[in-house]
């Protein structure tokens, strides 16, 4: 069976490789990408029989990507390294999912379920996981770390701060994870979950952590770890206004 993997993270790409290397000889994987864009392409050039498929990536998402197609051809099996992300719903009969990690176990099962069974995808199961998709349903997401992922559950989250080409989290208990992402990249992941804010250009803040709003001429944050954040003036009304809804 050929394949096609479409993931951003080159080295989940190569894992994947791997795996399947040593556990699914059956399957070949005769193109990678690292974004829905290029993906497209690649699937349109090689016609392949199974995609496997990252939700989460810039410039265009994996499902975004799916519903650009007016008929799909390939079995899917969504690669994504949240928790807890929809799962209930995202396994319906023709998806599978799984999380990384990726255990070889689990995708042996579902190598073998689109060997056993055809699994096709139509319109409304992926217009019914673009709903899912927008309303983020998780309490967790993982961020690659230099030995790996680390899950941070959202609630956890004080704020997270930009420096250059990387993001730090800031964590209760005093606990701090940096990520090698930009902070854009983090606001689009966290974009729909309302208890997140992005006051300015350097920091995004959860908003249940939100200690003392000063009345400075701009406005100033205080956090329950003591940071204080200036309040772009831009933003000022959609803060106040967030906070009336909490």
């Amino acid at each position: 069976m050929k394949a096609i993997i479409i993931d951003d993270e080159q080295h989940c790409i190569k894992t994947l490789q791997w795996t399947l290397a040593q556990y699914c000889p059956d399957v070949e994987i005769v193109a990678t990408a690292e974004n829905g864009t290029n993906g497209k392409n690649s699937i349109e050039a090689f016609n392949p029989d199974i995609v496997f498929l990252d939700i989460e990536m810039p410039m265009m998402n994996g499902i975004d990507m799916l519903k650009s197609f007016e008929e799909i051809s390939f079995e899917v099996i969504f690669t994504t390294a949240y928790d807890k992300y929809a799962i209930n719903a995202i396994k319906l009969n023709a998806l599978d999912y799984l999380l990384k990690p990726i255990d070889k176990d689990e995708l042996i099962a579902a190598v073998d379920k689109i060997k056993t069974k055809k699994l096709k995808i139509d319109k409304s199961q992926i217009d019914n996981l673009h709903e899912v998709h927008k309303t983020k349903i998780a309490d967790k997401i993982a961020i690659t770390t230099n030995d790996g992922l680390q899950f941070i559950t959202l609630q956890n989250i004080i704020r997270i701060e930009a420096d250059g080409s990387y993001s730090i989290f800031y964590l209760l208990e005093g606990k701090k994870i940096v990520l090698s992402k930009k902070l854009g990249d983090v606001e689009e992941l966290l974009e729909h979950n309302l208890e997140f804010f992005r006051p300015q250009k350097s920091h995004i803040i959860n908003l249940k952590f939100v200690e003392k709003y000063i009345k400075t001429d701009g406005g100033e944050i205080i956090m329950v770890d003591n940071a204080r954040l200036s309040l772009s003036r831009n933003k000022k009304d959609e803060f106040l206004e967030m906070f009336a809804k909490i």
